[in-house]
Protein backbone atom coordinates (compact mmCIF):
# COMPACT_ATOMS: atom_id res chain seq x y z
CA UNK A 1 0.00 0.00 0.00
CA UNK A 2 1.75 3.17 -1.18
CA UNK A 3 1.45 6.60 0.42
CA UNK A 4 -1.24 7.84 -1.95
CA UNK A 5 -3.47 4.81 -1.37
CA UNK A 6 -3.10 5.17 2.40
CA UNK A 7 -4.03 8.85 2.32
CA UNK A 8 -7.05 8.19 0.09
CA UNK A 9 -8.28 5.41 2.35
CA UNK A 10 -7.74 7.57 5.43
CA UNK A 11 -9.87 10.35 3.93
CA UNK A 12 -12.59 7.87 3.03
CA UNK A 13 -12.69 6.22 6.46
CA UNK A 14 -12.62 9.54 8.34
CA UNK A 15 -15.37 10.95 6.11
CA UNK A 16 -17.59 7.93 6.80
CA UNK A 17 -16.84 8.18 10.52
CA UNK A 18 -17.88 11.85 10.65
CA UNK A 19 -21.07 11.07 8.73
CA UNK A 20 -22.02 8.26 11.10
CA UNK A 21 -21.45 10.37 14.22
CA UNK A 22 -23.42 13.24 12.68
CA UNK A 23 -26.27 10.83 11.94
CA UNK A 24 -26.28 9.56 15.50
CA UNK A 25 -26.29 13.12 16.85
CA UNK A 26 -29.24 14.12 14.66
CA UNK A 27 -31.14 11.11 15.97
CA UNK A 28 -30.55 12.30 19.53
CA UNK A 29 -27.94 9.66 20.38
CA UNK A 30 -25.64 12.16 22.05
CA UNK A 31 -23.97 9.52 24.21
CA UNK A 32 -22.00 8.32 21.18
CA UNK A 33 -18.98 10.24 22.50
CA UNK A 34 -18.94 7.83 25.47
CA UNK A 35 -18.54 4.93 23.06
CA UNK A 36 -15.69 6.73 21.27
CA UNK A 37 -13.55 7.87 24.22
CA UNK A 38 -11.43 4.72 24.56
CA UNK A 39 -11.40 4.11 20.81
CA UNK A 40 -9.50 7.33 20.07
CA UNK A 41 -6.87 6.88 22.79
CA UNK A 42 -4.31 5.02 20.56
CA UNK A 43 -4.59 7.71 17.87
CA UNK A 44 -4.30 10.64 20.27
CA UNK A 45 -1.41 8.94 22.07
CA UNK A 46 0.60 8.75 18.86
CA UNK A 47 -0.30 12.10 17.32
CA UNK A 48 0.18 14.15 20.50
CA UNK A 49 3.06 12.05 21.91
CA UNK A 50 1.17 11.16 25.09
CA UNK A 51 2.15 7.58 26.03
CA UNK A 52 0.35 7.78 29.41
CA UNK A 53 -3.00 9.02 28.06
CA UNK A 54 -5.92 7.15 29.62
CA UNK A 55 -9.67 7.44 30.16
CA UNK A 56 -10.28 9.48 33.31
CA UNK A 57 -13.60 7.68 33.80
CA UNK A 58 -11.55 4.64 34.74
CA UNK A 59 -10.26 6.69 37.68
CA UNK A 60 -13.63 8.16 38.62
CA UNK A 61 -16.94 7.19 37.06
CA UNK A 62 -18.50 10.08 35.09
CA UNK A 63 -15.39 12.22 35.56
CA UNK A 64 -16.75 15.78 35.28
CA UNK A 65 -15.75 18.10 32.44
CA UNK A 66 -12.97 16.14 30.75
CA UNK A 67 -12.66 12.60 29.43
CA UNK A 68 -9.02 11.72 28.71
CA UNK A 69 -5.84 12.81 30.41
CA UNK A 70 -2.10 12.33 30.61
CA UNK A 71 -1.12 13.59 34.04
CA UNK A 72 2.58 13.12 33.34
CA UNK A 73 2.67 15.34 30.24
CA UNK A 74 -0.24 17.39 31.66
CA UNK A 75 -2.60 17.29 28.65
CA UNK A 76 -6.38 16.63 28.81
CA UNK A 77 -9.12 16.05 26.23
CA UNK A 78 -12.86 16.50 26.18
CA UNK A 79 -14.48 14.25 23.56
CA UNK A 80 -17.83 15.49 22.30
CA UNK A 81 -20.27 15.35 19.40
CA UNK A 82 -21.57 18.84 20.25
CA UNK A 83 -19.91 21.69 18.35
CA UNK A 84 -21.47 24.97 19.52
CA UNK A 85 -19.76 27.70 21.54
CA UNK A 86 -21.93 26.92 24.57
CA UNK A 87 -20.33 23.46 24.80
CA UNK A 88 -16.88 25.06 24.78
CA UNK A 89 -17.91 27.58 27.45
CA UNK A 90 -19.41 24.87 29.65
CA UNK A 91 -16.33 22.63 29.37
CA UNK A 92 -13.99 25.49 30.29
CA UNK A 93 -16.20 26.58 33.18
CA UNK A 94 -16.03 23.10 34.71
CA UNK A 95 -12.29 22.94 34.03
CA UNK A 96 -11.70 26.18 35.95
CA UNK A 97 -14.22 25.41 38.73
CA UNK A 98 -12.60 22.03 39.38
CA UNK A 99 -9.12 23.61 39.33
CA UNK A 100 -7.95 21.11 36.70
CA UNK A 101 -5.32 23.62 35.59
CA UNK A 102 -3.27 22.50 38.59
CA UNK A 103 -2.95 19.05 36.93
CA UNK A 104 -3.11 19.91 33.22
CA UNK A 105 -1.35 22.63 31.24
CA UNK A 106 -3.35 22.08 28.05
CA UNK A 107 -6.95 21.17 27.28
CA UNK A 108 -8.12 20.08 23.84
CA UNK A 109 -11.81 19.89 22.99
CA UNK A 110 -12.03 17.13 20.41
CA UNK A 111 -15.21 17.30 18.33
CA UNK A 112 -16.23 14.07 16.62
CA UNK A 113 -18.02 15.96 13.84
CA UNK A 114 -16.94 19.04 11.87
CA UNK A 115 -16.36 22.01 14.18
CA UNK A 116 -17.66 25.51 13.46
CA UNK A 117 -15.56 27.77 11.24
CA UNK A 118 -14.68 29.97 14.22
CA UNK A 119 -15.24 30.41 17.95
CA UNK A 120 -15.18 33.62 19.96
CA UNK A 121 -11.83 33.93 21.70
CA UNK A 122 -13.23 36.85 23.68
CA UNK A 123 -16.04 34.70 25.11
CA UNK A 124 -13.50 32.07 26.09
CA UNK A 125 -11.15 34.60 27.72
CA UNK A 126 -13.99 35.83 29.95
CA UNK A 127 -14.23 32.33 31.43
CA UNK A 128 -10.52 31.52 31.72
CA UNK A 129 -9.79 35.04 33.07
CA UNK A 130 -6.04 34.56 32.81
CA UNK A 131 -6.09 31.38 34.91
CA UNK A 132 -5.59 29.11 31.95
CA UNK A 133 -4.46 29.52 28.32
CA UNK A 134 -6.99 28.24 25.79
CA UNK A 135 -6.58 29.19 22.13
CA UNK A 136 -9.78 28.48 20.15
CA UNK A 137 -7.79 28.04 16.92
CA UNK A 138 -5.37 25.55 18.45
CA UNK A 139 -7.27 23.76 21.19
CA UNK A 140 -10.61 23.09 19.48
CA UNK A 141 -9.97 20.20 17.09
CA UNK A 142 -12.00 17.81 14.96
CA UNK A 143 -11.34 14.75 12.80
CA UNK A 144 -10.12 16.97 9.94
CA UNK A 145 -7.38 18.31 12.24
CA UNK A 146 -6.51 14.75 13.25
CA UNK A 147 -6.31 13.76 9.58
CA UNK A 148 -4.05 16.73 8.86
CA UNK A 149 -1.65 15.56 11.57
CA UNK A 150 -1.72 11.99 10.23
CA UNK A 151 -0.73 13.01 6.69
CA UNK A 152 2.50 14.45 8.09
CA UNK A 153 3.60 11.06 9.46
CA UNK A 154 5.64 8.33 7.80
CA UNK A 155 3.64 5.79 5.80
CA UNK A 156 4.12 3.06 8.42
CA UNK A 157 2.65 5.34 11.10
CA UNK A 158 -0.19 6.33 8.77
CA UNK A 159 -1.04 2.65 8.33
CA UNK A 160 -1.24 2.19 12.11
CA UNK A 161 -3.59 5.17 12.39
CA UNK A 162 -5.68 3.89 9.45
CA UNK A 163 -6.06 0.57 11.24
CA UNK A 164 -7.29 2.36 14.39
CA UNK A 165 -9.76 4.47 12.39
CA UNK A 166 -11.17 1.30 10.83
CA UNK A 167 -11.71 -0.15 14.29
CA UNK A 168 -13.45 3.05 15.39
CA UNK A 169 -15.71 2.99 12.32
CA UNK A 170 -16.62 -0.60 13.15
CA UNK A 171 -17.41 0.41 16.74
CA UNK A 172 -19.71 3.19 15.49
CA UNK A 173 -21.49 0.84 13.08
CA UNK A 174 -22.09 -1.59 15.92
CA UNK A 175 -23.24 1.21 18.24
CA UNK A 176 -25.78 2.48 15.71
CA UNK A 177 -27.02 -1.00 14.87
CA UNK A 178 -27.64 -1.92 18.51
CA UNK A 179 -29.66 1.26 19.03
CA UNK A 180 -31.68 1.04 15.81
CA UNK A 181 -35.41 1.48 16.49
CA UNK A 182 -37.08 -1.92 16.48
CA UNK A 183 -40.71 -0.95 15.75
CA UNK A 184 -40.35 -1.57 12.01
CA UNK A 185 -39.06 -5.05 11.30
CA UNK A 186 -40.23 -5.79 7.79
CA UNK A 187 -36.80 -6.63 6.43
CA UNK A 188 -33.48 -8.03 7.54
CA UNK A 189 -31.52 -6.40 10.33
CA UNK A 190 -28.26 -8.07 11.32
CA UNK A 191 -25.42 -6.57 13.31
CA UNK A 192 -21.84 -7.73 12.96
CA UNK A 193 -21.68 -8.29 16.73
CA UNK A 194 -21.71 -11.72 18.33
CA UNK A 195 -21.67 -12.45 22.09
CA UNK A 196 -18.68 -14.33 23.48
CA UNK A 197 -17.94 -16.40 26.56
CA UNK A 198 -14.48 -16.97 27.99
CA UNK A 199 -12.68 -18.66 30.91
CA UNK A 200 -13.42 -17.34 34.37
CA UNK A 201 -9.78 -17.58 35.50
CA UNK A 202 -6.50 -16.12 34.25
CA UNK A 203 -3.05 -17.35 35.23
CA UNK A 204 -0.36 -14.74 35.82
CA UNK A 205 3.35 -15.02 36.60
CA UNK A 206 6.50 -12.93 36.50
CA UNK A 207 8.45 -13.25 33.23
CA UNK A 208 11.93 -14.67 33.84
CA UNK A 209 13.64 -14.26 30.47
CA UNK A 210 16.72 -12.08 29.92
CA UNK A 211 16.35 -10.16 26.67
CA UNK A 212 19.99 -10.15 25.61
CA UNK A 213 20.30 -13.90 26.19
CA UNK A 214 17.15 -14.66 24.20
CA UNK A 215 18.24 -12.44 21.31
CA UNK A 216 21.70 -14.07 21.25
CA UNK A 217 20.15 -17.57 21.16
CA UNK A 218 17.61 -16.53 18.52
CA UNK A 219 20.35 -15.20 16.25
CA UNK A 220 22.30 -18.42 16.68
CA UNK A 221 19.53 -21.04 16.70
CA UNK A 222 16.72 -19.39 14.72
CA UNK A 223 18.82 -17.29 12.35
CA UNK A 224 16.98 -14.22 13.64
CA UNK A 225 18.32 -11.10 11.93
CA UNK A 226 15.93 -8.47 13.31
CA UNK A 227 17.02 -5.48 15.36
CA UNK A 228 13.95 -5.09 17.58
CA UNK A 229 14.37 -6.03 21.22
CA UNK A 230 11.04 -5.23 22.91
CA UNK A 231 9.77 -7.68 25.50
CA UNK A 232 6.80 -8.86 23.42
CA UNK A 233 9.13 -9.96 20.64
CA UNK A 234 11.54 -11.59 23.08
CA UNK A 235 8.72 -13.66 24.56
CA UNK A 236 7.74 -14.88 21.08
CA UNK A 237 11.38 -15.74 20.35
CA UNK A 238 11.74 -17.50 23.72
CA UNK A 239 8.70 -19.66 22.93
CA UNK A 240 10.03 -20.37 19.43
CA UNK A 241 13.31 -21.55 20.97
CA UNK A 242 11.19 -24.06 22.89
CA UNK A 243 9.56 -25.16 19.64
CA UNK A 244 6.28 -23.37 20.29
CA UNK A 245 4.23 -20.75 18.39
CA UNK A 246 1.73 -20.44 21.24
CA UNK A 247 -0.25 -17.18 20.92
CA UNK A 248 -2.56 -17.34 23.95
CA UNK A 249 -0.69 -14.95 26.22
CA UNK A 250 -0.37 -11.24 27.01
CA UNK A 251 2.45 -9.26 28.61
CA UNK A 252 2.13 -6.26 30.92
CA UNK A 253 4.23 -4.72 33.67
CA UNK A 254 6.78 -7.54 33.72
CA UNK A 255 4.12 -10.27 33.96
CA UNK A 256 2.74 -12.85 31.54
CA UNK A 257 -1.01 -13.56 31.52
CA UNK A 258 -2.72 -16.59 29.99
CA UNK A 259 -5.96 -18.56 30.16
CA UNK A 260 -3.71 -21.64 30.01
CA UNK A 261 -2.30 -23.11 33.22
CA UNK A 262 1.48 -22.56 33.07
CA UNK A 263 2.07 -25.94 34.71
CA UNK A 264 0.27 -27.62 31.82
CA UNK A 265 2.24 -25.83 29.09
CA UNK A 266 5.97 -26.61 29.14
CA UNK A 267 7.20 -23.84 26.74
CA UNK A 268 5.19 -21.20 28.61
CA UNK A 269 6.39 -22.54 31.95
CA UNK A 270 10.01 -22.24 30.81
CA UNK A 271 9.84 -18.44 30.48
CA UNK A 272 8.24 -17.56 33.82
CA UNK A 273 9.23 -17.66 37.48
CA UNK A 274 7.26 -20.71 38.65
CA UNK A 275 7.24 -19.46 42.23
CA UNK A 276 5.21 -16.39 41.22
CA UNK A 277 2.31 -18.22 39.52
CA UNK A 278 -1.09 -16.94 40.64
CA UNK A 279 -4.67 -17.36 39.49
CA UNK A 280 -7.06 -14.44 39.29
CA UNK A 281 -10.63 -13.90 38.13
CA UNK A 282 -11.01 -12.71 34.55
CA UNK A 283 -13.34 -10.00 35.86
CA UNK A 284 -10.43 -8.49 37.78
CA UNK A 285 -8.97 -7.53 34.39
CA UNK A 286 -11.99 -6.24 32.51
CA UNK A 287 -13.50 -4.53 35.57
CA UNK A 288 -10.23 -2.90 36.57
CA UNK A 289 -10.09 0.86 37.13
CA UNK A 290 -7.10 0.91 34.77
CA UNK A 291 -7.74 0.66 31.04
CA UNK A 292 -4.39 -1.12 30.61
CA UNK A 293 -5.76 -4.24 32.32
CA UNK A 294 -8.86 -4.28 30.12
CA UNK A 295 -6.48 -4.08 27.15
CA UNK A 296 -4.59 -7.10 28.55
CA UNK A 297 -7.91 -8.93 28.65
CA UNK A 298 -8.66 -8.06 25.00
CA UNK A 299 -5.18 -9.18 23.92
CA UNK A 300 -5.82 -12.47 25.70
CA UNK A 301 -9.12 -12.93 23.88
CA UNK A 302 -7.49 -12.40 20.49
CA UNK A 303 -4.49 -14.55 21.36
CA UNK A 304 -6.69 -17.38 22.55
CA UNK A 305 -8.77 -17.25 19.37
CA UNK A 306 -5.56 -17.30 17.32
CA UNK A 307 -4.59 -20.45 19.17
CA UNK A 308 -7.99 -22.05 18.64
CA UNK A 309 -8.16 -21.17 14.96
CA UNK A 310 -4.70 -22.59 14.23
CA UNK A 311 -6.20 -26.07 14.55
CA UNK A 312 -8.79 -25.06 11.93
CA UNK A 313 -6.21 -23.84 9.37
CA UNK A 314 -6.74 -20.15 9.95
CA UNK A 315 -3.66 -17.92 10.05
CA UNK A 316 -3.08 -14.43 11.39
CA UNK A 317 -1.63 -11.55 9.37
CA UNK A 318 0.24 -9.39 11.88
CA UNK A 319 0.54 -6.55 9.37
CA UNK A 320 -3.21 -6.03 8.85
CA UNK A 321 -4.27 -7.69 12.15
CA UNK A 322 -6.57 -9.96 10.14
CA UNK A 323 -7.32 -13.65 10.49
CA UNK A 324 -7.36 -15.48 7.15
CA UNK A 325 -8.17 -18.95 5.83
CA UNK A 326 -5.28 -21.18 4.77
CA UNK A 327 -5.20 -24.30 2.58
CA UNK A 328 -5.47 -27.54 4.57
CA UNK A 329 -2.49 -29.01 2.72
CA UNK A 330 0.14 -27.88 0.21
CA UNK A 331 -1.68 -29.41 -2.75
CA UNK A 332 -5.08 -27.85 -2.10
CA UNK A 333 -6.04 -25.34 -4.79
CA UNK A 334 -9.52 -24.56 -3.39
CA UNK A 335 -10.94 -24.81 0.09
CA UNK A 336 -14.65 -24.77 0.79
CA UNK A 337 -16.32 -24.74 4.19
CA UNK A 338 -19.81 -26.02 4.89
CA UNK A 339 -22.00 -23.85 7.05
CA UNK A 340 -25.62 -23.53 8.00
CA UNK A 341 -28.11 -20.68 8.32
CA UNK A 342 -31.56 -22.17 7.86
CA UNK A 343 -30.16 -24.32 5.07
CA UNK A 344 -26.78 -25.96 4.53
CA UNK A 345 -24.51 -24.04 2.14
CA UNK A 346 -20.85 -23.85 1.12
CA UNK A 347 -18.39 -21.01 1.07
CA UNK A 348 -15.08 -20.81 -0.83
CA UNK A 349 -12.55 -19.47 1.69
CA UNK A 350 -9.29 -20.07 -0.17
CA UNK A 351 -8.29 -20.49 -3.79
CA UNK A 352 -5.23 -20.52 -5.97
CA UNK A 353 -5.54 -18.11 -8.90
CA UNK A 354 -3.47 -19.00 -11.95
CA UNK A 355 -1.88 -16.42 -14.22
CA UNK A 356 -3.77 -15.64 -17.42
CA UNK A 357 -0.65 -14.45 -19.17
CA UNK A 358 1.52 -17.42 -18.14
CA UNK A 359 -0.55 -20.63 -17.96
CA UNK A 360 0.68 -23.01 -15.28
CA UNK A 361 2.08 -20.18 -13.16
CA UNK A 362 0.37 -18.97 -9.98
CA UNK A 363 -0.71 -15.31 -10.02
CA UNK A 364 -1.66 -15.20 -6.34
CA UNK A 365 -3.67 -16.86 -3.59
CA UNK A 366 -7.01 -15.45 -2.48
CA UNK A 367 -8.00 -15.82 1.18
CA UNK A 368 -11.21 -14.85 2.92
CA UNK A 369 -10.11 -12.82 5.94
CA UNK A 370 -11.75 -11.13 8.90
CA UNK A 371 -10.89 -8.68 11.63
CA UNK A 372 -12.09 -9.16 15.21
CA UNK A 373 -12.56 -6.34 17.72
CA UNK A 374 -13.81 -6.91 21.27
CA UNK A 375 -16.34 -4.48 22.68
CA UNK A 376 -18.29 -4.38 25.91
CA UNK A 377 -21.94 -3.47 25.45
CA UNK A 378 -25.30 -4.43 26.94
CA UNK A 379 -23.52 -5.72 30.03
CA UNK A 380 -21.32 -8.31 28.31
CA UNK A 381 -18.49 -8.70 25.82
CA UNK A 382 -19.13 -9.11 22.11
CA UNK A 383 -16.84 -9.64 19.15
CA UNK A 384 -17.27 -7.26 16.21
CA UNK A 385 -16.64 -9.08 12.92
CA UNK A 386 -15.44 -7.25 9.80
CA UNK A 387 -14.93 -9.56 6.78
CA UNK A 388 -12.39 -8.77 4.07
CA UNK A 389 -9.92 -10.44 1.71
CA UNK A 390 -6.20 -11.12 1.73
CA UNK A 391 -4.16 -11.78 -1.42
CA UNK A 392 -0.77 -13.48 -0.99
CA UNK A 393 1.92 -14.80 -3.30
CA UNK A 394 2.88 -17.79 -1.11
CA UNK A 395 -0.08 -18.14 1.35
CA UNK A 396 1.56 -15.99 4.03
CA UNK A 397 3.23 -12.97 2.36
CA UNK A 398 1.01 -10.23 0.93
CA UNK A 399 0.97 -9.92 -2.84
CA UNK A 400 2.26 -6.61 -4.16
CA UNK A 401 -1.11 -6.32 -5.94
CA UNK A 402 -3.07 -6.91 -2.71
CA UNK A 403 -4.59 -3.44 -2.42
CA UNK A 404 -5.78 -3.29 -6.04
CA UNK A 405 -7.25 -6.78 -5.83
CA UNK A 406 -9.08 -6.03 -2.57
CA UNK A 407 -10.52 -2.83 -4.03
CA UNK A 408 -11.71 -4.71 -7.12
CA UNK A 409 -13.26 -7.53 -5.05
CA UNK A 410 -15.11 -5.15 -2.72
CA UNK A 411 -16.43 -3.29 -5.73
CA UNK A 412 -18.22 -6.50 -6.74
CA UNK A 413 -19.89 -6.99 -3.36
CA UNK A 414 -23.20 -5.50 -2.34
CA UNK A 415 -24.47 -5.13 1.22
CA UNK A 416 -26.12 -8.53 1.23
CA UNK A 417 -22.89 -10.21 0.10
CA UNK A 418 -21.01 -8.60 2.99
CA UNK A 419 -23.79 -9.58 5.36
CA UNK A 420 -23.56 -13.20 4.27
CA UNK A 421 -19.77 -13.19 4.67
CA UNK A 422 -20.22 -11.89 8.21
CA UNK A 423 -22.83 -14.57 8.98
CA UNK A 424 -20.51 -17.25 7.64
CA UNK A 425 -17.53 -16.06 9.71
CA UNK A 426 -19.70 -15.94 12.85
CA UNK A 427 -20.91 -19.50 12.21
CA UNK A 428 -17.35 -20.71 11.61
CA UNK A 429 -16.10 -19.08 14.81
CA UNK A 430 -18.93 -20.62 16.82
CA UNK A 431 -17.73 -24.08 15.72
CA UNK A 432 -14.03 -23.46 16.40
CA UNK A 433 -12.96 -24.34 19.92
CA UNK A 434 -9.94 -25.83 21.65
CA UNK A 435 -9.61 -29.45 22.62
CA UNK A 436 -9.47 -28.18 26.19
CA UNK A 437 -12.90 -26.63 26.51
CA UNK A 438 -12.08 -24.93 29.82
CA UNK A 439 -9.62 -22.63 28.03
CA UNK A 440 -11.82 -21.83 25.04
CA UNK A 441 -13.22 -18.49 23.95
CA UNK A 442 -16.63 -19.28 22.45
CA UNK A 443 -18.50 -17.14 19.94
CA UNK A 444 -22.28 -17.08 19.87
CA UNK A 445 -24.70 -16.22 17.04
CA UNK A 446 -24.86 -12.73 15.53
CA UNK A 447 -27.28 -10.30 17.09
CA UNK A 448 -30.02 -9.98 14.51
CA UNK A 449 -33.68 -9.47 13.68
CA UNK A 450 -34.90 -11.36 10.61
CA UNK A 451 -38.37 -11.95 9.17
CA UNK A 452 -39.06 -15.54 8.05
CA UNK A 453 -39.63 -14.52 4.43
CA UNK A 454 -36.28 -12.78 4.18
CA UNK A 455 -34.43 -15.57 6.00
CA UNK A 456 -35.69 -18.13 3.47
CA UNK A 457 -34.56 -15.91 0.63
CA UNK A 458 -31.11 -15.42 2.14
CA UNK A 459 -30.58 -19.12 2.81
CA UNK A 460 -31.13 -19.87 -0.89
CA UNK A 461 -28.40 -17.44 -1.98
CA UNK A 462 -25.78 -17.99 0.72
CA UNK A 463 -23.45 -19.89 -1.59
CA UNK A 464 -23.71 -17.48 -4.50
CA UNK A 465 -23.25 -14.03 -2.99
CA UNK A 466 -19.63 -13.06 -2.57
CA UNK A 467 -18.39 -15.96 -4.73
CA UNK A 468 -16.65 -15.40 -8.04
Amino acid sequence: MDALNVENELRDVVSRLISQVALASKQGRLDINLAMEDAFIPILKELFHLPRLYNLNAKQKNFPGIDLGDEFDRVAFQVTATTDLEKVRKTLSIFIDKNYQSNFDELFIFMLVNKQKSYSQQAVDKITNGKFLFDTKKHIIDCADILSKVTGLRVTAQKRILHEFKLILGDIDGYLALREPKESNNGVFTTNLAPITFPKSVFVAQASIVKKDILARARSELDYKGKKSDMQLCIRLALALEGSKFAGWAFHDGKIFSFTDFNQHIPLKSIIDVGTIESMGTDELYNSDFVEYENVFKVLLQGQLREQLTDHYVGFDSYEKHFYFLPQDDKQSHRKETWKGLKTAHRTVFERVDSRKEPGKIAHFKHLSFQLTFVRTMGQYHVLIVPSWLYTYNTYRRSRFHDKLVTKQKGLENNQAVRNLTRFVAFFLSQSTLKTEAEAVKVGPLLQMVSEEDEDSIAETNDELGEE
